[in-house]
């Protein structure tokens, strides 16, 4: 592998293996084959490294040969790296977590499209500090708008403060109810109670939050797209 496929070519080939994936079933698989690529990029790193060094004709001593290897910097692209290592998880981590983001995004606009709405018409991506922007009731000539903020599989402390500057509303992929705090569900509701939003979650965290979330505003991510055309056509959700 020579190239680490995009976000457009991960989630065009998880819906070839799984056409009728929902969001959360699409989400899962586009990142699993992220991971899948991931590894085998590691795999032929390291398998061009005992290609060259010639690993199986030396003797037992090789452990510090490949030790004296494995530390020594190299330099790739006039980019000085400490040691191989260093070089080969750097420039897979900054492949991997911009990708990793996209693909969220990606699986909810695939939502949004199936629900019959178009970019530029009924909404706008990467604009004004957020992930996606919904208009009511066309872009040209919109009377209200509604931001959503897309996060991935993790919430953290950072994303509910910045929800409160960069979205009217919240999808995610998370995984951890734990992260959900009592603190985090009384932030996130006041929020989306002033804005009209909702944070939607996986159906699997919506039941383990249980009574946690009962009277608050938060739904399952498989409601975000009907509540977006929703809005589209009246202005609310």
């Amino acid at each position: 592998m020579n190239k680490f496929p995009s976000a457009k070519e991960l989630l065009e080939e998880a819906r070839k293996e799984n056409p009728g994936a929902d969001i959360n079933k699409l989400h899962s698989l586009t990142f699993f084959l992220m991971k899948k690529y991931r590894d085998t990029y590691y795999q032929n790193k390291v398998n061009d490294f005992i290609k060259c060094s010639a690993l199986e004709k030396l003797p037992p001593n090789i452990k510090f040969t490949i030790k004296n290897e494995l530390l020594k910097p190299i330099e790739v692209e006039d980019k000085l790296y400490s040691n191989f290592m260093e070089e080969t998880s750097r420039r897979i981590s900054q492949t991997f977590q911009p990708i990793s983001g996209n693909l969220a995004e990606l699986c909810v606009e695939k939502e949004l499209i199936d629900t019959g709405l178009k970019e530029r018409i009924n909404y706008k991506r990467k604009i004004e500090h957020t992930d996606l922007i919904m208009y009511y009731p066309l872009f040209q000539n919109y009377q209200k708008k509604h931001r959503i903020e897309v996060k991935n599989v993790k919430l953290r402390e950072r994303g509910v403060r910045g929800f409160k500057f960069d979205g009217d509303s919240m999808i995610g992929f998370f995984d951890d109810p734990n992260e959900f705090t009592s603190n985090n569900l009384n932030l996130i509701d006041g929020h989306c109670i002033n804005t009209g939003g909702y944070c939607y979650v996986p159906p699997a965290i919506f039941e383990k939050l249980g009574n946690k979330i009962k009277g608050k505003r938060f739904k399952s991510n498989t409601e975000f797209a009907l509540d977006m055309a929703k809005f589209t056509k009246n202005g609310i959700i």
